[in-house]
């Protein structure tokens, strides 16, 4: 791991934070500038759905992963994000559960 990746790592605990996620059940590292997320995403405090929203029982929208997303591309020398979330998946252009 380079000094580069402990500080990305050290922004991304920044954003997560600051967007009330729950760390416990979510593992994240970054490696040579890919950020590797996995795990079960929780929220301390859950952001109020749109009407109409499909929301999980962890609180946790369509509309919030791409809020997520959208922050943490602004970390300075990340290139790229691969996501393994329990029951979301990623596709090219949205978010939607998955195992419903």
């Amino acid at each position: 791991m380079t000094v580069e990746d402990i500080e990305m790592n050290r922004e991304v605990r920044t954003v997560f934070a600051r967007n009330w996620v729950n760390l416990q059940k979510l593992d994240y590292n970054c490696v040579h500038g890919t950020l590797y997320v996995r795990g079960r995403l929780t929220m301390l405090r859950p952001p109020p759905p749109r009407p109409g929203e499909d929301v999980d029982r962890a609180g946790v929208t369509a509309s919030f992963l791409q809020h997520l997303e959208r922050q943490l591309q602004k970390v300075s020398g990340l290139r790229g994000i691969r996501w393994q979330l329990d029951g979301w998946m990623r596709t090219t252009s949205n978010w939607t559960r998955s195992g419903l």
